[in-house]
């Protein structure tokens, strides 16, 4: 029973340092990416549009904005590299990041975003799931 315990928490454990590790990681390569990069705002002009397979909400339609900016008077399209399945409404202004000696090449500030979030959402629920299990553990030990 004591080798079992310290087996799961030994698990989440590695779970909970793997997805964090993962998450600082691409997160800090995605800031030094934006690095010498201009903030902006971007326009949305239009979107992209695929069908997607989902083995369990089978075909859908996945979105991308193109967006439109403006450097030194010159304006620049730009296709977001995330697929959504609620593309933002035309018209709705969202940030991205230009290199100023190449205007033509950005990023989508939020977009860069959202693959840490999602590690550090996962090490998180498993943080919880990993006290959880002590306490229940302890709750366990005491009853007897």
């Amino acid at each position: 029973m004591i080798k079992s315990k310290f087996a799961i928490y030994a698990f989440l454990l590695i779970i909970i340092i793997l997805f964090s590790a993962v998450g600082a990681v691409t997160l800090y390569k995605s800031q030094n990416k934006l690095d010498g990069y201009v903030k902006t705002k971007a326009v949305v002009v239009d979107y992209k549009e695929k069908i997607d397979y989902d083995v369990d909400r089978g075909y859908e339609k996945m979105y991308s904005e193109v967006v439109e900016y403006t450097v030194d008077g010159q304006k620049y399209t730009a296709s977001n590299s995330v697929w959504t399945n609620a593309p933002k409404a035309i018209g709705k202004e969202i940030e991205i990041a230009y290199d100023p000696n190449m205007p033509s090449r950005c990023e989508f500030v939020s977009s860069s975003y959202f693959f840490p979030m999602v590690c550090f959402g996962i090490a998180g629920i498993t943080f919880l799931v990993f006290i959880a299990q002590i306490i229940t553990g302890i709750k366990a030990k005491n009853r007897y």
